[in-house]
């Protein structure tokens, strides 16, 4: 199956089972990774990534795995910034965006280079 005939059919599925207003929020959660990320892997988008140096490595939190955290303090926590139906839209539309769109998601520990004593 074609990913947007795929895309289509979830929404259209998600749409049925919880309602219009988780797939408005996650549709503009998707949006919104969609602008502020980069147009493909490695590209730096609007929104810069939060790249933490450890040592040889680098941990890469992609917004991805930020949203997922949210996702997962704001349902451990019961609270919602505009009620659950939006809050999980928005934040699982931009995971959603984020594992679908990029071939590069599964890496979050990245080995830094050293190049003449600087490192990248």
């Amino acid at each position: 199956m074609k990913k947007s005939a795929l895309g289509t059919v979830s929404i259209v599925a998600a749409s049925l089972t919880v309602g219009y207003i988780f797939v408005f929020s996650w549709l503009v959660g998707h949006l919104a990774g969609k602008l502020g990320g980069g147009r493909q892997e490695g590209q730096t988008g609007r929104v810069k990534s939060i790249v933490i140096p450890m040592g040889k490595w680098k941990l890469h939190l992609h917004h991805w795995v930020c949203s997922l955290s949210l996702l997962s303090a704001s349902a451990a926590s019961g609270f919602f910034l505009f009620g659950p139906h939006v809050t999980y839209g928005f934040l699982g539309g931009l995971a959603f965006q984020g594992i679908y769109c990029y071939s590069d998601w599964h890496r979050i520990l990245i080995r830094r280079r050293q190049i003449i004593g600087r490192d990248f």
